[in-house]
């Protein structure tokens, strides 16, 4: 059983950090914990470092993407709290 949860979460993180760009891996790990979650308003159990290194980014990059995501209006950000506005 821990075998099979583990091969779970590294097939899952696979997908969050397969697409190129740093929105697409954003948005990858955000739409899965919003389907997980059952909501587009949600918190993540990581703060922007460990995301960072979750999704294989430099902290910086990452939350300047997040900035940028904010300004198009596709996300509502404060700290581990998301909201997704599409």
């Amino acid at each position: 059983m821990i075998s099979a949860n583990k091969n779970l979460h590294l097939s899952e993180r696979s997908f969050h950090t397969f697409p190129k760009t740093i929105r697409g891996r954003v948005m990858a790990y955000l739409n899965s914990v919003s389907l997980k979650k059952g909501s587009n308003e949600f918190d993540i159990p990581f703060d922007r470092q460990q995301l960072a290194d979750y999704l294989n980014l430099e902290r910086s990059a990452l939350s300047k993407e997040l900035g940028k995501m904010k300004k198009d209006g596709l996300i509502e950000v404060r700290k581990n709290h998301f909201e997704l506005m599409s």
